[in-house]
């Protein structure tokens, strides 16, 4: 990996098993709902292995679209999509585990610059993904602990 990316790694218990955990993070319609700055996502049906489309977000007040792809699908155990915007790849990769409160969920973005502007992006975003990481995990855990149809 190039010393020039960033890793930022975070983890979440969430009161659901791992498999309910999963279905909702393999399905882009309910990615808004853990990403307010996701304006939308193509195509919008559960993911497949390997799997990819693009995204509208809204950052810092403008519009950016990026291609995602899923790199890895092991269902109740494992995710990971790659994320391509300009400048830059986000790797996000998401490991389930069944733990005492239902699910340790372990999330480790790690992005990486893939020119000199994204050098600049990756240099000053460390708090931003910080910060956007752990609202996504009080998002999904308010979302999978509260909603009655979700449970298995």
């Amino acid at each position: 990996m190039p010393s020039e990316a960033m890793i930022v790694e975070g983890q979440v218990g969430i009161a659901r098993t791992p498999q309910e955990v999963f279905v909702v993070l393999a399905d882009p319609a309910t990615w808004s709902a853990v990403d307010a700055a996701l304006l939308d996502v193509t195509p919008s049906e559960p993911l497949i292995p390997g799997a990819s489309g693009t995204m509208r977000r809204r950052v810092a007040g403008l519009t950016v679209k990026t291609a995602w792809q899923n790199t890895a699908f092991v269902p109740g155990a494992r995710l990971e999509n790659l994320i391509r915007g300009f400048g830059y790849e986000l790797r996000e990769s998401v490991v389930l585990e069944a733990a005492p409160i239902g699910t340790r969920m372990t999330v480790v973005d790690t992005l990486t610059p893939t020119s000199l502007v994204g050098r600049a992006f990756v240099a000053i975003s460390r708090g931003v993904i910080e910060r956007d990481l752990h609202s996504r995990f009080a998002k999904l855990k308010a979302l999978l602990e509260a909603d009655p149809t979700t449970q298995g």
